[in-house]
């Protein structure tokens, strides 16, 4: 076994730093350009914003400001493919327990060395999830293991299978995968045609992120099928022959343990990037600029797609502000004639417990909300139908939590206690300077315009910035500048 590492610490090259600060813009940016509205394509837009937002924070920011830290790699693959096993063999003992029974939840499990103790102890690396010790069913941690026989300047994290019947063990399998330096692919002789598990490798592959492939569990008899093509297929996603490595089948005297000879070259290799700073610094600067330029095109994806929505909400506010303007008028004009039927300056009691109200007072009031819902009604039927006569009204309309076809709840009531408040008013000076058509049309109005309101609050309760598009391309721009010069001025080790 190679000699541990020595991990020296130096100060962070300028154009590192650069790259961090740009790399954590581009993440804030990212974060505040949401896309609420459901419209053509968007959601393949988010999927990859969130999967960049959650690389960078479990991933790329942490590598970043800890350069030193133990090389990470991440053992993934699909159902049955041997991957705790292996993991155990490469660790050269038992540190992690085979899953007899799919799926199994429990928490992934990283060994390291333990003289890297502290790189995994607090939340510098994989920050959204809790540190045990012991074995747990809970996704939301990670135990840890350390172990004096894993090299130091490496460490082993064994993930939950990429094709898990469970949702969230598939989650967290791919998150765990965008936090690696360096993927360990795992698959099995009966398993590596599979395309779902090579939809994964390919999206770590899309994004820059170093890899190896591990084909497991080999019957003699396939040998000189099957290696040849897992070869081929290694090859067209640019996986050299020296980063592909067969372990034959074999009867087992541990289940959780491969024979020491089946994993050696593997363990070898291993050794030697442990041992060798600038090999461990080159499998994390690829995986780490990687992800950075990927992020870039992720951004100018994001970028047109926030502009799309920015311009679809203004053209559906407009619709509905148009449609409320002109019922607003016309309220505006059925006020006075509603009025010159009613005594309007007949005083208001408040009802007490033998007094009611007046029976002028309540048919005014009645009058008077039958005036607004009606008008409310119609300006929410029709705008609720001009917006889904557009390209996007009907996502507009399906994104607020409430019924914009019908007027907002509660405002009848809301009607009622502003009238009130108004009719009040209109035995006052001020009634007598602007005129009680005029204290109660204001009234009206304001009910009628909060009741439009309702369709712009979806776009203020989400923060959808109108500026959030050339954030992005400004953020965007920042980081490609500064991944520049990062590359040009040298690695991150």
């Amino acid at each position: 076994m190679v000699a541990p590492a020595v991990i020296e610490t130096r100060p962070a090259p300028v154009a590192t730093e650069r790259l961090l600060a740009a790399a954590t813009a581009l993440q804030r940016t990212l974060a505040e350009a949401r896309l609420p509205l459901n419209l053509p394509g968007v959601e393949d837009v988010r999927v990859e914003r969130t999967r960049t937002i959650e690389q960078f924070a479990d991933h790329v920011l942490p590598r970043l400001a800890e350069r030193t830290a133990p090389v990470l790699v991440v053992v993934g693959g699909p159902t049955g493919a041997g991957k705790s096993t292996l993991v155990n063999s490469l660790a050269g003992r038992v540190v992690t327990t085979p899953g007899l029974l799919r799926p199994t939840t429990r928490s992934p499990v990283l060994v390291h060395h333990p003289g890297d103790r502290s790189w995994f102890r607090d939340d510098r690396i994989l920050p959204g999830l809790r540190r045990v010790t012991r074995a747990a069913g809970d996704r939301g941690c990670v135990q840890l293991v350390a172990s004096p026989t894993v090299p130091r300047g490496i460490a082993i994290l064994d993930a939950p299978d990429f094709d898990s019947v469970d949702d969230d063990n598939r989650a967290l399998a791919a998150k765990l995968i965008a936090a690696a330096d360096l993927l360990l692919f795992v698959t099995s002789a009966a398993r590596y045609s599979d395309r779902l598990s090579w939809q994964h490798l390919d999206l770590a592959v899309e994004r820059g992120t170093s890899v190896a492939i591990v084909l497991n569990r080999i019957p003699a008899a396939d040998h000189a099928t099957v290696v040849p093509d897992l070869r081929r297929m290694a090859g067209a996603r640019d996986v050299t022959g020296e980063r592909v490595f067969l372990v034959e089948q074999a009867e087992l005297d541990d289940p959780a343990l491969l024979p020491r000879a089946l994993v050696r070259p593997m363990r070898t290799w291993l050794d030697a990037l442990a041992a060798d700073s600038a090999a461990r610094t080159a499998e994390a600067e690829q995986t780490v600029t990687g992800a950075v330029r990927r992020a870039v095109t992720v951004a100018a994806a994001v970028a047109e797609a926030a502009a799309r929505q920015v311009d679809a909400i203004g053209e559906l506010l407009t619709v509905a502000d148009r449609v409320y303007a002109a019922e607003l008028d016309a309220l505006a004009s059925a006020l006075p004639e509603l009025l010159a039927g009613l005594d309007t300056r007949t005083p208001v009691r408040s009802p007490g417990p033998d007094d009611g109200m007046d029976r002028t007072d309540l048919a005014v009031d009645l009058a008077l909300e039958g005036l607004l819902l009606d008008h409310a009604w119609r300006a929410a039927e029709r705008a609720s139908a001009e917006l889904r006569a557009t390209a996007h009204g009907s996502a507009l309309l399906d994104w607020s939590t409430e019924d914009l076809s019908r007027p907002g709840k509660g405002l009848g009531h809301r009607a009622r206690t502003a009238i009130r408040g108004a009719r009040r008013r209109t035995d006052s000076p001020e009634a007598d300077a602007v005129g009680t058509s005029t204290l109660l049309g204001d009234a009206l109005a304001a009910l009628l315009t909060a009741d439009r309101d309702r369709y712009l609050r979806p776009v203020l309760d989400r923060t959808l910035a109108p500026d959030a598009s050339d954030q992005l391309r400004v953020a965007a721009d920042h980081a490609a500048r500064a991944l520049a010069r990062h590359e040009t001025r040298g690695p991150i080790g």
